[in-house]
Parts: C-alpha cells; structure tokens; sequence
C-alpha cells in the first residue's frame, strides 16, 4: 500500500484570516473617522490597539495557510504522528489497540502503545511530550488526536488503520 498523509484543515485557519482582516479594517476606518467622535485621542488609541493585534494574526494565519501541516503518516512501517525532523515511528508491531473514544461533540482516536514510555522519551517537542503524558495518565494512550480537526473523516482514518495493520499481520504470516 502506499503511504498516506492525513493533513491538518485549514477551516479555522481561514477564520482567524477572515477574522484578523475585519478588526483591520475597523481598526482603519476608526482610526480615518476619529474626529466624528466625542473623543478623537479615545478613537485613535482603541484604533491602534485593534490595529496591531489584526496585523499579527493576519501574518500569522496566512503563514498557517500557506503550509499545511502534516498530522499523521501512515504506511506499511507504521504510524508518525505529527512528523518533525526525527520521525518518531509507532510501528505496527507496537500498537496495543487504537480506541474509538466519544467525547461530546467529539471522536477521539487513541493509539496505546505496548512500550509507551519509550516513545515518550523519543518525542522531541516538549509541548507534545506533554500533552502525550496527559492523555496517557488520562485514557492509556500516547497519542490521541481529534478527527474533526483532520481533512479525512473519522471512520476514513480508523479503517484505513485497519487495512494497514491487516497488511502487516498478512506480511508476518507470508
């Protein structure tokens, strides 16, 4: 089978840029329709407190745009769940179970890991290293990941997961 990409979608990306451009251009028209008010000095300072943030969130979600990340890989090795420079693979043969969670308004995917802690130790983002000692305190698993926040549906994912691991288990017996 070929490696498949799940990316991020981008829909909140869009907002934020949507959103960023209309505080910019309130930020502007308050800022050239100050003397209109009671209090011109009030106007321009609240323009330019709308105006910088704008700016920076504007910068900031058409970086976003314009890369997209990249969530998880999948192939017939394993699973790598938000590739960096050292991918940290979570081969077939370490998957305990991947676990359809419901959460409200959510469905999360959990992958437990027979050697959990290692993997944690691989992980170089110390955020995501984090955020994975949470999850596994809190349901068991290392790596968890919302599939509404994926350009893929939730049982798109979960059977292709599937298919890989049938591939693996038909490649040990040949």
């Amino acid at each position: 089978m070929e490696p498949i990409e799940i990316h991020a979608k981008q829909t909140s990306n869009w907002g934020l840029l949507i959103g960023s451009l209309i505080f910019l251009f309130c930020s502007v028209y308050l800022y050239l329709n100050a003397n209109q008010v009671n209090s011109p000095s009030m106007a321009k300072i609240i323009s330019g407190i709308l105006f910088v943030p704008s700016i920076i969130l504007l910068v900031f979600s058409a970086n976003k745009l314009r890369k997209k990340q990249l969530v998880l890989l999948i192939d017939k090795r394993g699973i790598v769940f938000h590739p960096s420079a050292n991918l940290n693979y979570m081969e077939w043969k370490n998957i305990a179970e991947i676990e359809d969670l419901k959460l409200p308004r959510q469905r999360v995917i959990n992958i437990k890991l027979v050697e959990s802690d290692l993997f944690l130790q691989n992980e170089s983002n110390t955020f995501l290293q984090a955020r994975m000692r949470f999850w596994y305190k809190m349901y068991g698993a290392v790596v968890s990941f919302d599939a509404n926040t994926l350009n893929k549906h939730h049982f798109e994912i979960l059977n292709l997961f599937d298919d890989f691991m049938e591939d693996y288990k038909t490649s040990l017996t040949t």
